[in-house]
């Protein structure tokens, strides 16, 4: 109980500088800018579901090893929930990613080899 208040007041001072490191890093990685695609948007939603279910798994096996104590089963029925979520959230955005990229219409003519060749892009040599 000793330690308590000292680990409070530390982390009432660093949450401020926690978060602004957060902001500056989404803002550097363009997570903030909006996206200039469909499927980047739907890139944007896989990787944050993906960062989610890392969190959140990490604290769902820390339960299972500690057996689920008294104050993390609430705690632990939230984590699952998030899990859900997120996980669904995740999917979602594959499936319309995949529909995105392969479209139901079939694939595209292919195009003439020659037609696509740069003029004296023949392979010789002089």
């Amino acid at each position: 109980m000793r330690w308590s208040w000292p680990f409070l007041v530390l982390a009432l001072l660093v949450a401020p500088a926690l978060a602004w490191g957060v902001y500056r890093l989404a803002k550097e990685l363009g997570f903030l800018d909006p996206p200039w695609n469909p499927e980047h948007e739907e890139r944007r939603t896989i990787i944050a579901s993906l960062y989610a279910f890392l969190l959140f798994v990490c604290v769902f096996l820390y339960g299972f090893a500690s057996s689920w104590p008294r104050v993390w089963i609430v705690f632990g029925i939230a984590n699952a929930l998030a899990l859900v979520f997120f996980a669904a959230i995740g999917l979602r955005a594959v499936r319309r990613l995949w529909k995105l990229r392969h479209p139901a219409s079939g694939p595209a003519p292919a195009a003439d080899a020659s037609a696509t060749e740069e003029p004296g892009a023949g392979g010789s040599l002089s």
